[in-house]
């Protein structure tokens, strides 16, 4: 069985690659990413959706449909994912405490989503509020039931002891909150939303309207981690008109994309490109660069995720830069895993007893086949080939002498391959003699 192994090592190697590619080829296409996947949103129109509008865009250059699925909210988004009816979607930060980790990841936070407190000035004659605790009483606009805002201003309110007991809450879509805001059917509203939606600009530029200031907002920081504050800049809106006419400092949250853990590694990919491309160049309450970023979030990070985006934001990821989006996932997904494994594999391989028994052997087998090409053309050769043959024959004994190396145990196959040359270098003599006596004599030569 060894011998015919040996004998065959070439063919079984041939055979062995061959296999391994048809499997290499047959995991690349079995683990292509689905051409298509949803994205889930707020309502049509919003931060979210916005943002997702820009990540089709991206997806769609590189080969992918992304369909944006609009939803009630973050609570409704943290729902269908882990009912498995999409693979990412936007969720408000806070909302995902008592998420399943083991279901859902957190990619990336992506931008600031500032708590915007709005209220009637006529619901307060004695002048401008700068305490939630003085909404109790009112009428309050706190988001539709299963929004990140809803449950948020609840939270607020509930610090604050207020309560559908002691204040009228009501739970609408953000559009009918701010339309009953504005007509006097409610006094206050909480809105969650990015400060270039024309609603928050059209809200703060009312007459009616005021932005509360929060000055105890670290106060709910202390309370609540996953909160911040940010501060809107006195003419941050409308710098002509001073609007809004002074700083106000406002609690945020972080907008949050989050992922089914068995979502597929090409699209997370994709997403951490859509999702630095953007979001990188910030806004009103970003710095340049600062987003995407991993802090305040609640679910565990994707580790993947994290590989991408400190390659992508940092300009070290060479195959995006050099190669479509479908060759630098492929590459990074097997090539910088396979290559590792081969550096390993391979030393392994080179030590082992047949490899190396076939390796030593072929480099004398290699000569052997030569000279005994050259033995089996003697008896057809012509006086000239049987000269040139023998000169070639001393040169191939004089490189094996020199240049052949092998281990000491291959030696005597080295001297039984000289000795071969040896006896057809005597061959060759032979019939050099024999067809020198063939020729005729110049006393032959017919006259």
């Amino acid at each position: 069985m060894m011998k015919w192994v040996e004998k065959n090592l070439v063919w079984i190697g041939i055979a062995l690659g061959a296999v391994l590619l048809i499997g290499a080829v047959a995991a690349v296409v079995l683990s292509m990413p689905p051409p298509r996947f949803k994205i889930l949103t707020g309502r049509e129109g919003g931060g979210y959706y916005q943002a997702a509008l820009q990540y089709q865009k991206i997806a769609a250059e590189r080969g992918f449909h992304l369909e944006i699925v609009p939803t009630a909210g973050s609570l409704d988004v943290l729902k269908r994912l882990e009912a498995g009816e999409a693979s990412v979607g936007f969720v408000q930060g806070g909302t995902a405490l008592n998420a399943d980790p083991t279901i859902l990841n957190t990619m990336a936070g992506v931008f600031y989503e500032p708590v915007w407190i709005f209220y009637r000035r006529d619901s307060f004659p004695e002048g401008p509020i700068h305490a939630i605790q003085d909404l109790k009483g009112k009428t309050i606009e706190i988001g539709e039931q299963g929004s990140g805002t809803n449950m948020l201003a609840r939270m607020l309110l509930a610090d604050n002891r207020i309560d559908g007991e002691n204040a009228t809450l009501v739970e609408a879509p953000t559009a009918d909150a701010l339309a009953a805001l504005k007509s006097g059917q409610a006094d206050a509203a909480f809105v969650v939303v990015a400060p270039n939606s024309q609603t928050i600009k059209e809200l703060i530029i009312d007459p009616r309207i005021e932005l509360m200031d929060l000055p105890l907002a670290p106060a709910y920081i202390a309370k609540h981690p996953f909160l911040t504050s940010v501060t809107l800049p006195a003419g941050a809106i409308d710098v002509v008109n001073l609007t809004p006419d002074e700083d106000k400092q406002l609690l945020a949250t972080v907008a949050n994309l989050v992922v089914r853990t068995d979502i597929h590694p090409d699209l997370l990919r994709l997403l951490t490109v859509a999702a630095v491309a953007t979001h990188e160049r910030g806004g009103i309450f970003e710095k340049r660069f600062e987003f995407p970023s991993v802090q305040l979030t609640d679910l565990p990070i994707n580790k993947e995720a994290t590989a991408y985006l400190e390659r992508i934001k940092s300009g070290n990821s060479l195959l995006d830069n050099y190669l479509p989006f479908w060759a630098a996932a492929i590459l990074d997904r097997y090539l910088l895993f396979v290559l590792p494994i081969l550096l390993i594999v391979l030393p392994l391989l080179s030590r082992s007893p047949l490899v190396y028994q076939w390796y030593m052997r072929n480099k004398i087998n290699l000569w052997y086949k030569r000279v005994h090409n050259t033995e089996m053309r003697v008896d057809t050769m012509t006086l000239g080939e049987v000269e040139q043959e023998i000169v070639q024959l001393d040169e191939l004994d004089d490189v094996i002498a020199r240049e052949l190396t092998v281990s000491s145990a291959y030696m005597p196959a080295v001297y039984d391959l000289r000795t071969h040359i040896t006896y057809v270098a005597g061959q060759l003599e032979k019939r050099k003699q024999r067809l020198a006596k063939e020729m005729p004599g110049p006393a032959q030569v017919v006259q």
